[in-house]
C-alpha cells in the first residue's frame, strides 16, 4: 500500500523554516482529490504514526495536522503526541459551544491550537483567545 503525505514549510516573519503542515495526497500529484476531510486528516495522522513518524516528516520540527470539527469532536487528537503536534483548526470550523469545548479539553492536555487561512468574522473571538496561533495566507 502506498501513502503519499506532502509537508509545506511554514515561516516565521524571518522566512525561517519553524514547523510543517502535513497535508494528504491521493498519489504523486501534489494536490488534494478526495471529498473528504475527515478521511484525508485521519489518514495523515495514521502515516505520522505508523508510517513514517512525525520527526521524520519534519525533521523535529512540529507538524500541524488539519482538523474539521468531527475530529475536533471525537477526541482524534489525543491519539498524538502534544510535543509534536499543532492542531490547526480548519476555516469551515464555526465556534459553537461543542467546539470551544473541545478546544479547552486539548488546550488542558497541552496541545497547540493554530487557526487556518484565519478571517476574523463576528463571534470568533472566543476561538482566537484560545488559539496559539493565527495563520494568515
Amino acid at each position: 500500500m502506498e501513502v503519499f503525505v506532502a509537508r509545506q514549510p511554514i515561516f516565521d516573519r524571518l522566512r525561517r523554516v519553524v514547523a510543517y503542515e502535513l497535508l494528504f495526497r491521493s498519489g504523486l500529484e501534489n494536490m488534494f482529490k478526495a471529498t473528504n476531510e475527515d478521511m484525508a486528516s485521519q489518514s495523515v495522522i495514521s502515516a505520522g504514526i505508523h508510517v513514517f513518524g512525525f520527526s521524520s516528516l519534519t525533521g523535529g520540527k512540529p507538524a500541524f495536522i488539519n482538523f474539521t470539527k468531527q475530529l475536533l469532536l471525537n477526541g482524534a487528537a489525543f491519539v498524538l503526541p502534544p510535543e509534536q503536534v499543532v492542531v490547526e483548526i480548519l476555516e469551515t470550523v464555526e465556534p459553537g459551544e461543542e467546539v470551544l469545548n473541545a478546544c479547552w479539553e486539548l488546550k488542558r492536555n497541552h496541545y497547540l491550537l493554530a487557526l487556518d487561512d484565519f478571517v476574523l468574522r463576528p463571534g470568533y473571538e472566543p476561538l482566537t483567545e484560545l488559539a496559539d496561533i493565527i495563520k494568515v495566507d
